[in-house]
C-alpha cells in the first residue's frame, strides 16, 4: 500500500518534468517583449526610409510563383543537409549501436533540428538548441548535457565558417574599401569568432583548472558537455562539406527570392554577402530568430549596394519586397510548418524507455 502511494505520489512530478518546455514559454512575458522589440526594430528602419506601401504590394504581386516555390523548396532542403551534419557529430561522440545507442535515422534527426529552429522563430535566447537537446534524449535515451555539447560544436563550426565566407563575399562584393556599416557587420562577426575560439581552446587546454573551479555537483555535467563539444570534431572534412553545402542553400534561397521579383543583374557575391549577414543577425539572443535584425538588414545591405552601382534597380519599396518575401519563407513558414511538426511529429519520434 505505501509503495502504491509512493508511486502515485510520484506519478504528478515525472508528468511535470516531462511537460514540453517550449509549451511553457510560449506565451511568457519575456517571449512577447521579445517579440515586440523585433517588430519595434523593423517600424523604426521602415520609419526612417521612404516606402510606400503601394509599391511594396505591387513588387509582392508581380512575384513569379516558379522561382518563390523553387525558394521554398531549396530552403527545407537544408534541413536534410543538417540533420546528416548533426547525425554525423552525434556518431563522433560516440552515440553509435555498438555503444548501445539507437539514434534516429537521418530523417528523424532532421525532423529535430526542424523542431529546433521552429523554437527559436518562438522564443527567444536561442532556446531551441536546448530544445534540440531536450527531443533527442526523449528520443533516444541520451545524456542531455553532452548531446548539447555537439550543439556547440556545431554553432562554433558554424560562426567560423560564417565569417570566413562572409569576409570573402565582402571583399568580392565591395573590394578593399568596406564602408563603415559593412565595417560594423564584420566586427560583430569577428567578435563571435573571438568568442568560439576562446571558448573552444579553454575547454581544450584549461580542463584541469575549469574542472576545479567548478563546484562538485557540476562537474560530472562539465564533463559531458566536454566531451560532447571537444568529440564533435572528428571527421572535420565531412562536417565541413555538410556546412559548405548549408550556406550554400541560404544563398540560393536568398538568390531565388531576388530573381522572383526580376531582380537578374544582382551581383551573386552581393546576394552572398546579404544572406551570410542575415544568418549571422539570427545568432542574436535578443529577438526570435533574429526577428526585425533580418530584415533590416536585407533591407539596408542592399540599399547600400544600389549606392555603390552593385544593386541596379534596388530601391527603398524593392529592398523592402525582398526582405519581406525572403522572411516569409525562412522566418514565417518555418513557424507554420514547424507547428505541424510540433503538434504531431514529435509523436512519431520512437521515445525512449
Amino acid at each position: 500500500m505505501a509503495e502504491d502511494n509512493t508511486a502515485a505520489a510520484s506519478a504528478p512530478a515525472e508528468a511535470a518534468v516531462d511537460v514540453d518546455p517550449i509549451s511553457r514559454r510560449l506565451l511568457s512575458a519575456r517571449t512577447l517583449l521579445s517579440f515586440a522589440i523585433g517588430l519595434a526594430i523593423l517600424a523604426l528602419v521602415l520609419s526612417r526610409i521612404n516606402v510606400e506601401v503601394d509599391q511594396i504590394l505591387a513588387h509582392l504581386r508581380q512575384t513569379n510563383p516558379l522561382y518563390y516555390l523553387a525558394a521554398l523548396l531549396v530552403y527545407y532542403t537544408t534541413f536534410i543537409v543538417r540533420g546528416l551534419r548533426w547525425h554525423k557529430l552525434l556518431e563522433n561522440v560516440g552515440f553509435r549501436p555498438e555503444e548501445g545507442v539507437r539514434l534516429p535515422p537521418v530523417s528523424g534527426v532532421a525532423i529535430i533540428v526542424l523542431l529546433g529552429w521552429f523554437a527559436n522563430c518562438i522564443v527567444p535566447a536561442k532556446l531551441g538548441d536546448a530544445y534540440r537537446a531536450y527531443l533527442l534524449k526523449r528520443t533516444a535515451g541520451v545524456p542531455f548535457v553532452k548531446t548539447f555539447g555537439t550543439i556547440v560544436a556545431e554553432r562554433i563550426i558554424d560562426v567560423l565558417l560564417l565569417f570566413s565566407l562572409l569576409a570573402g563575399s565582402a571583399l568580392l562584393a565591395f573590394g578593399g574599401a568596406l564602408p563603415p556599416v559593412i565595417f560594423g557587420i564584420m566586427q560583430v562577426g569577428l567578435v563571435l569568432v573571438g568568442a568560439a575560439l576562446v571558448g573552444l581552446l579553454a575547454m581544450r587546454n584549461l580542463s584541469p583548472l575549469i574542472t576545479r573551479l567548478i563546484p562538485s555537483r557540476f562537474r560530472q555535467q562539465y564533463a559531458l558537455l566536454e566531451q560532447g563539444t571537444l568529440g564533435s570534431f572528428r571527421s572535420l572534412p565531412l562536417v565541413l562539406l555538410y556546412s559548405v553545402l548549408e550556406w550554400a542553400i541560404e544563398a540560393a534561397r536568398l538568390y531565388l527570392v531576388c530573381l522572383s521579383l526580376g531582380l537578374f543583374q544582382l551581383q551573386p557575391s552581393i546576394v552572398v554577402f546579404v544572406a551570410l549577414s542575415s544568418a549571422l543577425l539570427t545568432t542574436l539572443p535578443v529577438t526570435p530568430a533574429g526577428l526585425g535584425f533580418v530584415e533590416s538588414a536585407i533591407v539596408g545591405i542592399l540599399l547600400l549596394a544600389a549606392s555603390f552601382g552593385l544593386a541596379p534597380g534596388i530601391d527603398e519599396n524593392l529592398a523592402t519586397s525582398v526582405a519581406i518575401l525572403d522572411r516569409t519563407i525562412s522566418y514565417w513558414s518555418l513557424i507554420v510548418v514547424g507547428f505541424g511538426f510540433y503538434l504531431f511529429g514529435r509523436k512519431r519520434l520512437a521515445v525512449a524507455q
